[in-house]
């Protein structure tokens, strides 16, 4: 990722082909170079938030699609505000 702020979306799959949701993010570099602090924007309504916390107490791995398409899969946890959440990339095995 390049600069301090860039934008991505999270993605949720379920499994290879079933991608449950795709959330954009405003990204800034957080601590480290493998974590990031996100923004959801735009803001979620209330059912896509609580669909989202769904989503990560079922399982808080997502994938991290940048513009370029790279990815990279990262943990996910709620940063206090709704709309804000800390990534962590999970090393690759």
């Amino acid at each position: 990722m390049d600069g301090t702020e860039d934008r991505a979306h999270l993605e949720w799959w379920a499994n290879r082909s079933s991608c449950l949701a795709r959330i954009p993010v405003r990204l800034a570099a957080g601590p480290g170079s493998r974590a990031w602090d996100a923004v959801v924007s735009p803001p979620l309504d209330r059912g896509a938030r609580e669909d989202m916390q769904f989503l990560i107490e079922a399982s808080p791995y997502f994938t991290l699609r940048f513009g370029d398409d790279s990815v990279t899969e990262v943990e996910v946890e709620r940063a206090g505000d709704p709309g804000r959440l800390r990534l962590s990339a999970v090393p690759e095995a």
